[in-house]
C-alpha cells in the first residue's frame, strides 16, 4: 500500500475527532473510551460534544497509525502505541483489555505559534524579572533542570530558555520522543528510537544517546526530560565533567526533584548516595518547578538555586496571593555574570 493511502485510512478513522485538532488553543486531546473525549485548551479541560462510534474504532485507529508508522500493536504482547506524528504531535494509544474500559488514544500537540518569553510574563507564568534571572543563567552556562508534573508546562519552558543560548554556541538535543523545538544555528538533535519502534535498535535508549552527545563537541546538551537510572546517571557524568547542560524532571517540589536525580543514580549502584548526593548538589546550579494549579493556571511556583551544596529559594508563587513572591535577591549568577562581562 502507498504511503498516501496509509495515512489517508488514519485521517479516515480519525474523522469524529479530526476537527479538534483546529480549535485554537487545543494542546491535549484524551479519548478515553469511544465514548468519552475530553481536550485542553488554554489549561482547562473541556468535553467536545463527538464520540467514537464504538470501542472497535478507536482499536481500529491505533492499529492504522501503528501500520502507518511501521509499528506493531496488539492487545497480547504489545498493547501500547507510544509514537509520534510526522508532524510532530505525541501519540499514545492503549489497547483493550490493557485499558480496562476500552482502548483509549490521547494526542499531544505542537502549539502552532512558537511561544515566548513575553507570552509566559503576559499570562502570569511567571515574572519578568524571573525571566531575567534566567535568561542569565542560561548565558553563563548554568545547569537547569527543569520540575513538575505531567502537563505543568516543563517542556514549554525548556522551550523558552533554550532560546536564551547564544547563537555560537553548538546545541546538542537528545530526546525519548522529539518534542523541543528549539532554532539554533548549531544543532545536533538525537531521538532515542526504543520509545518509537521495536526491534534491534533497543539499545540505543536515551542514556547511549547522552553519552553519544558527549563526543560531538557540544557547548550546551539539551536532554528532553530524565525517566530513569541510566539516563540520569549519564545526565550527572555530563555536568560532572564540565558539560553545560539543561533538563526536566518530574517531581512534586524542587527538593524532590534533586532526591529523585539522587536515588535513581544510587540505584545503579556505583558510587554510594552520600557521593552521589553530593555530586548532583554540587553540579546542578538552578532548579525551576512549574504547575497546572487548578484555578490559576501553569505558573512557576518556585525558582531555587544550589550553591555549597545548599538549595535557596529566590521566587514562589502565593497562592494565597495569586502572585509571585520574592525570597531573595542575592545569587551567585550575578557574580558568575560578571566572568562573562554581562
Amino acid at each position: 500500500m502507498r504511503t498516501s493511502s496509509v495515512w489517508d485510512l488514519v485521517k479516515y478513522y480519525m474523522t469524529p475527532i479530526e476537527s479538534l485538532f483546529d480549535i485554537e488553543g487545543v494542546t491535549e486531546i484524551s479519548v478515553n473510551r469511544f465514548d468519552e473525549i475530553y481536550i485542553e485548551r488554554f489549561d482547562k479541560k473541556e468535553k467536545p460534544d463527538t464520540r467514537f462510534d464504538d470501542e472497535e474504532a478507536v482499536a481500529t485507529l491505533i492499529h492504522q497509525i501503528a501500520v502507518a508508522l511501521g509499528q506493531t500493536v496488539n492487545k497480547d504482547s504489545h498493547p501500547v502505541l507510544d509514537a509520534r506524528l510526522t508532524d510532530g504531535t505525541r501519540v499514545c494509544g492503549v489497547l483493550h483489555p490493557t485499558s480496562t474500559r476500552g482502548s483509549c488514544i490521547s494526542f499531544r500537540l505542537f502549539p502552532k505559534k512558537r511561544i515566548t518569553g513575553d507570552y509566559l510574563v503576559e499570562h502570569q507564568t511567571l515574572t519578568e524579572e524571573m525571566l531575567e534571572f534566567l535568561k542569565l543563567s542560561v548565558v553563563c552556562r548554568s545547569n537547569i533542570l527543569v520540575s513538575g508534573s505531567t502537563g505543568s508546562g516543563k517542556t514549554t519552558l525548556l522551550n523558552v530558555l533554550s532560546g536564551f543560548i547564544p547563537k555560537e554556541e553548538r546545541v546538542l538535543i537528545v530526546e525519548d520522543t522529539k518534542e523541543l523545538q528549539v532554532f539554533a544555528k548549531n544543532l545536533v538533535s538525537l531521538e532515542a528510537p526504543t520509545r518509537r519502534k521495536q526491534g534491534d535498535s533497543q539499545a540505543v535508549d536515551l542514556a547511549f544517546l547522552i553519552k553519544t552527545s558527549l563526543r560531538k563537541n557540544p557547548d550546551r546538551i539539551i536532554v528532553g526530560e530524565i525517566r530513569d537510572t541510566k539516563a540520569a546517571t549519564a545526565f550527572l557524568h555530563a555536568i560532572n565533567t564540565g558539560h553545560s547542560a539543561c533538563s526536566t524532571i518530574h517531581a512534586n517540589n524542587p527538593e524532590d526533584s534533586l532526591l529523585r536525580i539522587q536515588t535513581l543514580v544510587a540505584g545503579e549502584g556505583a558510587l554510594p548516595f552520600d557521593v552521589v548526593k553530593s555530586q548532583v548538589r554540587s553540579n546542578l546550579d538552578i532548579i525551576v518547578h512549574v504547575e497546572l494549579t487548578p484555578h490559576q493556571g501553569r505558573r512557576v511556583t518556585s525558582v531555587s538555586e544550589i550553591a555549597d551544596g545548599v538549595t535557596k529559594e529566590l521566587w514562589t508563587w502565593s497562592y494565597r496571593k495569586a502572585h509571585h513572591v520574592t525570597k531573595s535577591k542575592e545569587s551567585e549568577i550575578y557574580r558568575k555574570a560578571e566572568k562573562f562581562c554581562l
